[in-house]
């Protein structure tokens, strides 16, 4: 089996992986068993995955990424490509608006 045992680290939860490879095998409508051919697994395995007894390998998420042109973040921190840019433009624009508002304070404090 290429899959490892789960592991909890003191900041990962790794059955949120294993949730998210479920969803991502009933959104694209795909059995166990297709969803075991995808990614070079049995079936059986792929129910260990979703039964959080096992997490998903590198080699499997690679599989997915390929398959499914889904971004690994997606699979390890639940966002999408998508949301990620949202979040970095919206990092940016709070950075002006900081830089702006530091300015404003600095010509009332003078």
């Amino acid at each position: 089996m290429t899959t490892r045992k789960k592991v909890k680290t003191k900041n990962n939860n790794y059955s949120d992986i294993c949730d998210r490879f479920k969803q991502l095998r009933i959104e694209q409508n795909l059995t166990q068993k297709e969803m075991a051919e995808v990614v070079g697994l049995s079936a059986p395995a792929i129910g260990a995955i979703e039964n959080k007894l096992y997490t998903p390998n590198f080699g499997v998420l690679r599989k997915l990424k390929k398959r499914f042109n889904i971004d690994y973040n997606y699979i390890i921190d639940g966002q999408r490509s998508v949301e990620i840019e949202n979040l970095r433009q919206e990092n940016a624009r709070l950075k002006e608006e900081l830089a702006r508002l530091t300015k404003v304070v600095d010509k009332l404090v003078k």
